[in-house]
């Protein structure tokens, strides 16, 4: 599983965050509450990540 460039299918809702349009499945968006996509760069390389927001615990 990864970021890819797609087209909307059925059961996905498209979100724009910060100008970006993002293809999510229905039934992941309860899951996405509380994260943030942010683009990193570190010793392993760089790309997008999904982390969560900071105050945020399990």
């Amino acid at each position: 599983m990864g970021l890819v460039l797609d087209e909307l299918k059925k059961k996905e809702e498209t979100i724009e965050v910060n100008g970006i349009e993002l293809l999510i499945a229905e039934h992941v968006l309860p899951f996405t509450k509380g994260y943030q996509i942010d683009y990193i760069t570190n010793s392993h390389g760089q790309g997008f990540a999904i982390l969560p927001v900071a105050g945020n615990s399990c």
